[in-house]
């Protein structure tokens, strides 16, 4: 494990990492305007657009190919985008010529999942006919991953919209009631997310939908025929249970391939740290949207 990453686990347990976010989830800061067009590098193209009043950016690199992705970035469904998710956005697009968009979708407390998933589709019906040419593929972190993969079922169900090629997501958030009894163990190593405050947020966020409907909880829907999906997961998070649950059944299922990826060692959703693994993960997950073969 590189230095970056082990530090970033140090601070985040001197820091009291869970106790600061349970803290600001309960009280989530609005207005941060981490993906306003002016905070991207110059190096980039930022097209800004609407859905529903609800914000979203388009990044091109300098050669942007017909790859689109289509990016959910985490918070527990209630904080903001931070700068990091500018920054993979950018590297997608000017390192590996994808183009991406990123959508900004509806939060809890103010929304719910109903509002989130109504808006999604609407974001996804402008640009895959905005893009008619592109393929697409869905990319999301923590709740943004437990999102994309809520949403790939429903697009897989409605069947009149074209389905995302490929789906990758880091350190996805599986169900919202987190009751996997593993979790219980695997909190004694994670620092970063505090179980009962998710709880807590999951709820706001599940609004009048029971918890282990597939829209809050996509571990409990229907898995078939949904593409190839390419899943991390730390061993030091409490999401990984869930990860594992879900790599279990893998095998029995049709028209669904799942590649699953612990990283060892590794913190919760470690691509919001720059660090030699946060690199090596995101070009995994570029060369599994871009080529047909990858060795992992």
């Amino acid at each position: 494990m590189s230095l970056k990453a082990k530090m970033s686990k140090f601070f985040a347990r001197m820091e009291k990492a869970d106790k600061k976010m349970a803290l600001e989830l309960e009280q989530p800061k609005r207005g941060s305007g981490e993906l306003d067009i002016g905070r991207f590098t110059k190096k980039v193209r930022v097209k800004t657009w609407n859905v529903d009043g609800f914000y979203g950016v388009t990044v091109n690199g300098s050669y942007t190919k017909n790859t689109h992705i289509f990016m959910l970035p985490g918070g527990a469904y209630t904080l903001e985008p931070t700068g990091r998710s500018r920054e993979i956005a950018e590297y997608f697009a000017k390192e590996e010529q994808m183009r991406v968009s990123i959508f900004q979708y509806p939060l809890a407390p103010e929304y719910t999942a109903l509002t989130a998933h109504q808006c999604l589709l609407n974001a996804y019906n402008r640009l895959t006919g905005e893009y008619p040419a592109d393929e697409f593929y869905l990319f999301g972190d923590f709740s943004g991953g437990g999102l994309a993969l809520s949403f790939l079922q429903e697009l897989r169900d409605m069947g009149n919209m074209p389905m995302p090629v490929k789906t990758a997501v880091v350190s996805p958030w599986l169900d919202i009631t987190l009751s996997n009894p593993r979790i219980k163990i695997a909190q004694k190593t994670d620092y970063i997310l505090p179980v009962e405050a998710l709880k807590a947020a999951g709820a706001r966020y599940c609004g009048p939908l029971e918890p282990d409907h597939p829209f809050v909880s996509p571990i409990h829907g229907d898995w078939n025929h949904l593409g190839p999906i390419l899943i991390f997961s730390g061993t030091e998070e409490v999401l990984t249970p869930d990860c594992e649950l879900l790599a279990e059944k893998a095998g029995a299922l049709e028209g669904t391939e799942i590649i699953y990826k612990k990283g060892a060692g590794m913190a919760h959703n470690w691509i919001m740290t720059a660090s030699k693994e946060t690199d090596a993960t995101l070009e995994l997950i570029s060369s599994f949207f871009q080529e047909e073969h990858i060795e992992f």
